[in-house]
């Protein structure tokens, strides 16, 4: 089964100091290039490059960027379907964030479950969720 990567996961990745949680994150993403399962939402670039430029500057974002383009990942852009989808779930979901509706209504096309430890994903009937 495919797995959608949320933003927490790739913040968590990239700025954890916990070598414990490190080497669980480095596992994951070994295993889902090996397997080709993994998918990353542009949406989650956005918000990873952000989040990562904010506490480590914007060498440390471009770099981890550089490094999840490159890392075999397939990167989903918003088409019209995903986009109309993730506007119906902000629409019945008022308070899960716009950029979360799109990762959701990614992983629900593609049969796949979201990667993340945001509470609100559970909120969304028949979506799957699991955590490292």
């Amino acid at each position: 089964m495919k797995e959608v990567l949320d933003s927490s996961f790739f913040i968590v990745h990239y700025t954890s100091k916990d070598e414990g949680v490190l080497a669980k994150t480095r596992e994951k993403l070994a295993k889902l290039r090996r397997e080709k399962r993994g998918i990353v939402p542009a949406i989650v670039v956005a918000e990873t490059t952000n989040f990562v430029c904010s506490v480590g500057g914007r060498v440390k974002a471009l770099d981890n960027i550089r490094t999840l383009e490159q890392s075999g990942l397939e990167i989903a852009s918003m088409n019209l379907s995903v986009a109309r989808d993730a506007g119906m779930l902000k629409c019945v979901h008022r308070d899960i964030p716009m950029a979360d509706c799109v990762i959701a209504a990614t992983a629900i096309r593609e049969k796949a479950t979201v990667v993340s430890d945001d509470e609100h994903f559970r909120q969304i009937k028949d979506l799957r969720v699991s955590w490292i």
